[in-house]
């Protein structure tokens, strides 16, 4: 009895969802739309982005966002019916005005590719649950290349025309089509400018391909002639040359307030070197990265037989007040944090940028009325900014910049209270593949404990990142930009860091070892090396969808100095907005480890071994609101001698050992999983966001033999986030 009310209820959705029935008479519904080629279905979106007519969006085989806009335009003037197609979708119907124009379109793409005798044509095939429209193509023969020959009518272009040879796309027996002749235009004006010819555009270089009486070969010349206007006397031929720079200046119209070092740091090109527009457009990338400038311009005006280069420029207000802030969760404290920066541009002349930063932020303990409001923290930065390599005057490099930074800051929670003093040496630049280099020669830190709850410190397994701590060493960041491939688009990001290092060496050197940890005036220093690699992908779908994955790794290696586990703030965590949304973060992990031990002691989970694995679904609800389906699967873990050093008198329990060291054989029992949905609000600059995630999986329950969801558990075992921006 049960299963057939099942299914006569999923026959009703299915009619209900069919859009068909509640067309007016002579409208036919599109419930589907191919493209074929001989019979076999093409996929490529250069072809299917031509056809002009698209489908309704289904869900699980259903069409209900029709099915809601066919019901509210039964009374359209009431509220309800206004709403309902607010939300909803219209039926996709059959246009065969939109049809032929598909059919021209195919056919005129085809043509640009080379097949001269393509054909396409549609056909309709209907049914009682709406019509499927296939539109078909034959290519025919393809024309191919034959014999291309050069006609240059310029004299010192005809000197460049054994190099222009080599490099030439222009090859016998392959396939004419519009995109090589135009890429074959654009090399051969783009190597022209870069070899001092400030006047060839790639107009300035034209095909003469004939098919006559061989319909499938193309023989002609590509040509370069030189220019014609129309002069006081009569038409007038000026000759593509070689430029070199002339005077080469800042515009003298403006005081800019520049010292030396400032002009140095514009990166001028050179007067009297040849015009190369890879040098002009490296100049003007490197200018608009410069925060003294709103804006600037090269005005370039041919003299005689060279070309005179002005720079103007547009100063920025020098003075900036910049105000952000946004919500967090920490294991289970909600809160608000804000920051005001103050940011002076140029106040030496010399391009610099002198910040100072206050950031703040307090939270609230849910559940707990005792601890509200008293959980904040507060930070003051300075920050002092050059737009090049600090010490490295004659190296340029693209966005290039150097900074010294120095903050201090105080956090408190209820479990503890301390200080952190932060210094550092920052060197940031881009290189010719847009991967861009973040190196930390020198940073230093130091953690300075003001108070801790001591049942909370008995149950911490790293209990290094709770006492006074130097952290010393050098860092470096490597981030891969997006690459695109068709739809999809990824982007990596790889980081490196270790502390104590030299330290180390230099204590051994100047003192030996010692048999308990060594200390720098009393305290000691973090000795580890650490090593973080993630991976990100991109689909972009049609009608604003898109879908994401995320990979990440990361490893925390503890040296001599650390033999329990490096400090807090440089080990691995999970849960959070950006991680496993079904958890908040530090409150699962490392590995098995029992949730009773967070719920009695106050455990803040962390690891040394590391992984992640993310995918999200995104799509439009209505107007600039999103909606997001979400898997993560992932955990940290300590290794075996993390879990032996640590100072944690759990560890004797061999069963607690084996739930929380890292062992492959035990990862998928001890590897969590959530899934989920999310709301996403796009205010143009910023994303709001909101996830909800479930814990499918949760391995701190593995002990008590609940780890897997069951309906009985309801909304219990899950997780609200609330975040800005994107997760990844």
């Amino acid at each position: 009895m049960r299963h057939r009310a099942i299914l006569l209820l999923s026959a009703a959705l299915l009619v209900a969802c069919n859009p068909q029935r509640w067309l007016p008479e002579g409208q036919v519904w599109l419930r589907k739309i191919e493209l074929t080629e001989k019979g076999s279905v093409r996929t490529e979106d250069k072809y299917l982005e031509l056809i002009q007519l698209r489908t309704n969006i289904r869900v699980a085989g259903t069409y209900p966002y029709a099915a809601l806009h066919q019901r509210g335009s039964r009374n359209p003037e009431s509220k309800r019916g206004r709403w309902l197609q607010k939300i909803g979708e219209p039926a996709a119907v059959l246009d065969t005005a939109l049809a032929s124009e598909t059919v021209m379109q195919l056919e005129r793409k085809l043509r640009q590719e080379g097949f001269f005798f393509a054909t396409a044509q549609y056909r309709l095939q209907s049914g009682p649950r709406g019509s499927v429209l296939q539109f078909e193509m034959d290519r025919g023969q393809a024309t191919k290349l034959g014999l291309v020959q050069p006609e240059i009518y310029a004299p010192a272009v005809l000197n460049q025309l054994e190099f222009l040879q080599l490099g030439s796309l222009l090859v016998p027996g392959m396939r004419l089509s519009r995109d090589m002749l135009e890429s074959e235009r654009k090399r051969i004006a783009d190597y022209l400018k870069e070899h001092g010819f400030f006047t060839v555009g790639p107009d300035a270089v034209g095909f003469d391909l004939d098919t006559l009486g061989h319909p499938y070969r193309a023989d002609g010349y590509w040509m370069v002639q030189d220019w014609t206007r129309d002069g006081e006397f009569g038409p007038e031929v000026l000759p593509h040359t070689p430029w070199h720079l002339g005077k080469v200046r800042l515009a003298d119209s403006l005081n800019y307030g520049l010292s030396a070092a400032g002009i140095r740091r514009l990166h001028l090109p050179q007067s009297g070197s040849l015009y190369r527009a890879s040098e002009m457009a490296q100049s003007q990338e490197w200018l608009r990265q410069l925060d003294a400038f709103q804006n600037q311009q090269w005005r370039l005006s041919p003299r005689n037989d060279s070309l005179d280069a002005e720079l103007v420029l547009q100063q920025a207000p020098r003075i900036g007040l910049l105000w952000e802030a946004e919500g967090t969760n920490t294991s289970g404290i909600y809160g608000l944090q804000t920051a005001l920066e103050l940011r002076d541009r140029n106040p030496f002349g010399g391009l610099e940028a002198l910040s100072g930063k206050l950031a703040g932020g307090m939270g609230v303990a849910v559940g707990d009325t005792s601890q509200i409001f008293r959980t904040y923290f507060y930070e003051l930065g300075l920050q002092f900014e050059v737009p090049d390599l600090f010490g490295l005057p004659h190296v340029q490099r693209r966005l290039a910049r150097s900074s010294a930074n120095l903050s201090i800051g105080r956090q408190f929670r209820r479990e503890f209270d301390r200080i952190a003093i932060n210094g550092e040496l920052r060197y940031h630049w881009e290189a010719e593949s847009k991967t861009t280099w973040d190196v930390k020669p020198i940073s230093a830190s130091f953690i300075g404990l003001l108070g801790i709850d001591s049942t909370f410190y008995a149950a911490l397994a790293n209990k290094a990142g709770f006492q006074n701590v130097f952290i010393f060493g050098p860092s470096l960041n490597i981030k891969h930009p997006a690459f695109s491939d068709g739809r999809w688009s990824r982007r990596s990001e790889w980081s490196f860091e270790s502390s104590g290092i030299a330290t180390d060496l230099a204590y051994y050197a100047l003192l030996g070892r010692r048999a308990e940890p060594n200390k720098v005036a009393g305290v000691p220093y973090a000795h580890y090396l650490r090593a973080e690699a993630d991976y990100r992908w991109r689909f972009r779908g049609r009608q604003r969808r898109e879908g994401a994955i995320r990979l990440q790794g990361g490893y925390l290696h503890a040296l001599a100095n650390s033999p329990g586990l490096p400090p807090f703030e440089r080990a691995f965590y999970a849960g959070g907005s950006n991680d496993l949304r079904s958890w908040i973060n530090f409150r699962i992990g490392p590995g098995a480890l029992p949730k009773a031990v967070f719920d009695s002691t106050g455990f803040l989970g962390a690891g040394t071994i590391k992984l992640l694995a993310q995918a999200e679904w995104r799509f439009p609800i209505i107007g600039s609101t999103f909606g997001a389906l979400f898997v993560d699967a992932g955990n940290v873990w300590l290794t075996a001698a993390n879990a032996r050093s640590a100072q944690w008198n759990l560890m004797a329990d061999p069963e607690l050992f084996k739930a929380v060291a890292f062992n492959p054989l035990r990862l998928p029992q001890q590897t969590a999983l959530g899934a989920g949905f999310g709301l996403r609000y796009d205010f143009d600059f910023f994303i709001a966001r909101a996830d909800w995630g479930l814990q499918v999986y949760d391995p701190r329950r593995l002990s008590i033999g609940e780890a897997w969801w069951t309906p009985t558990q309801a909304l219990r075992r899950s997780a609200l986030q609330i975040a800005i921006g994107l997760p990844f």
